[in-house]
């Protein structure tokens, strides 16, 4: 099996830390990962197109839902209380994960997480953000 590629979730959290305002452009371009950024509710901000042919979705269908919508329902608690800790300590180790695609299909992706508080928000929208890294080899 394929392991994530550190150093390119390395260089794209180089990239997007100093080139804040770029942040969509730059996740749209990632080819290899899938990549999501949720709010600190977790709820889905943004995705590129390879997150969504990972999970199954089409362009825009998983904005504003929860990223729980892809675990599976016996981890929604665990993995809840994960993105919380997330958001409040910024730090996650990568690992794999079940993952749930909207065809019902459990597969298992490897994650990366990196932690930005100042990209990709809305107005009234809070500033911190959860940008996940996905790799699946499907």
């Amino acid at each position: 099996m394929g392991r994530i590629n550190v150093f390119r979730t390395k260089e794209i959290k180089e990239l997007i830390e100093a080139n804040p305002q770029k942040a969509q452009f730059i996740i749209d371009e990632e080819r290899e990962l899938g990549i999501c950024v949720t709010d600190e509710k977790g709820n889905y901000v943004h995705v590129n197109e390879r997150y969504n042919e990972i999970y199954g979705y089409l362009p825009g269908e998983l904005l504003g839902k929860h990223f729980t919508v892809v675990v599976p329902a016996e981890n929604h608690g665990k993995l809840q209380s994960a993105h919380d800790m997330f958001i409040k300590n910024e730090y996650e180790i990568v690992r794999f994960w079940d993952v749930v695609r909207k065809s019902g299909e459990t597969i298992q992706i490897q994650a990366a997480a990196a932690f930005f508080n100042n990209i990709l928000a809305g107005k009234g929208q809070g500033t911190r953000r959860k940008v996940t890294f996905a790799y699946y080899e499907g």
